[in-house]
């Protein structure tokens, strides 16, 4: 029997990233659906809400004959046991899971991670454009150095111009520096504050939770301790634009 337990912060972080990838046909059934359901279920029973239990079994033990009944009311037990996870996740977890249509959710809880650095931000996207700009950039405090990182093969054509005349008007006020990878070097979209702490960001930033849920968490400090002098290397051999 496995022991292996899950604490607050990774749970509210697995529900949200189920509640994120739940299939669109979920009304009809296939068997990545039912996969999906089965991990759903392990999920809902580790919240350990009694009724949602139930439920959750339920749906799952009818799911494969009656898919256009079940299915459909998976997203209601699925997002009640996120709201009952979150409350019980550390404050730094708050706010992380970000449902589609909610710009301003996203920017706030983007605007929270940025307003944490104290000299340094480094914003890493492959495909960034003018929005990491006109969207978050401006929530960071004044003084604080922010350095975007992005892909000579994705980037948007918009981000340049942009950096331009931000660097124009705030100069050393908000000190900001663009650089390019080679083409397709990049794959993660992050934010390392102050080189110590690091944030994954599930969708990039142009797009965050525009068309789909997203979330914005804390990395392990284990993996924070590799991401971060990686980026500094990609940092250091990335080319200014």
């Amino acid at each position: 029997m496995l022991s292996r337990s899950i604490d607050a912060d990774e749970l509210y972080l697995r529900l949200g990233q189920q509640l994120a990838t739940m299939p669109a046909n979920i009304a009809t059934y296939t068997q990545e659906n039912e996969l999906w359901l089965s991990k759903t279920v392990a999920l809902v029973e580790a919240v350990g809400d009694l009724t949602d239990r139930a439920k959750i079994t339920e749906i799952a033990n009818h799911y494969r004959e009656h898919a256009n009944y079940y299915g459909p009311s998976v997203w209601a037990v699925l997002q009640r046991s996120l709201a009952r996870a979150e409350l019980a996740a550390p404050a730094a977890s708050a706010g992380a899971f970000i449902a589609a249509g909610n710009p301003l959710d996203a920017m706030t809880a983007i605007g929270k991670v940025l307003k944490e650095a104290r000299s340094r931000v480094v914003i890493v996207d492959p495909y960034l454009d003018q929005t990491i700009l006109t969207d978050f950039a401006p929530m960071a405090a004044e003084g604080v150095k922010i350095d975007l990182l992005s892909d000579a093969a994705y980037v948007w054509p918009t981000l340049a111009p942009a950096a331009a005349r931000w660097v124009a008007q705030y100069a050393s006020r908000r000190p900001l520096e663009a650089r390019l990878t080679s083409p397709r070097l990049l794959h993660d979209r992050l934010i390392v504050v102050d080189d110590v702490k690091v944030w994954n960001v599930t969708q990039s930033f142009k797009d965050f939770a525009k068309r789909s849920p997203a979330s914005i968490s804390v990395a392990p400090a284990e993996i924070a301790s590799l991401k971060i002098p990686a980026y500094a290397d990609m940092w250091r051999a990335a080319t200014p634009i």
